[in-house]
């Protein structure tokens, strides 16, 4: 069964998200999360507002990063109570180094599954995103090119 009363609620809070990495270095990101909220990237948990953004703070620190996150198959269903709710979508990520135009090609899809829970200002927050990769695209090897098979990490991938 979803649910259809908070979805523009949750589809602003996917935009949102995606806005604040694509547009604003990560600025902010946190205050999507609740306090005690955890991002768990490629099996790495991040838990906390102050850890969350201490990841945006890196990845900003690396030097100017290009990326446009796409969710879409946004599939809502109901929680335990009316402040839960249940979030999966599919993300394709576009990002690279530098500043565009940069190659077109995705670097990888991957799935989101997120708890979402409303706090006492009726605001929709993170209380749990965690990401699967589904697909990865993979450099050309060479002889002397070991990196073939290494999976983004949190620094590299967002």
């Amino acid at each position: 069964m979803t649910i259809t009363a908070p979805r523009n609620d949750i589809h602003d809070l996917l935009v949102d998200f995606a806005w604040r990495i694509d547009h604003d270095a990560g600025h902010h990101v946190e205050e999507l999360f609740t306090p005690d909220g955890v991002y768990v990237l490629f099996g790495l948990p991040i838990e906390g507002r102050e850890n969350i953004k201490a990841l945006y703070e890196h990845r900003r620190s690396r030097g100017e990063r290009t990326s446009r996150h796409l969710f879409d198959n946004i599939r809502i269903t109901p929680g335990n109570d009316d402040r839960t709710i249940h979030v999966r979508s599919v993300l394709t990520l576009h990002a690279a180094d530098g500043a565009p135009p940069l190659p077109l090609a995705p670097i990888m899809i991957a799935d989101y599954v997120d708890t979402v829970t409303r706090d006492d200002d009726g605001r929709w927050l993170f209380a749990r995103r965690e990401t699967t990769l589904v697909f990865e695209r993979r450099r050309a090897s060479t002889a002397d090119d070991s990196t073939n098979d290494r999976r983004p990490t949190p620094s590299r991938a967002e």
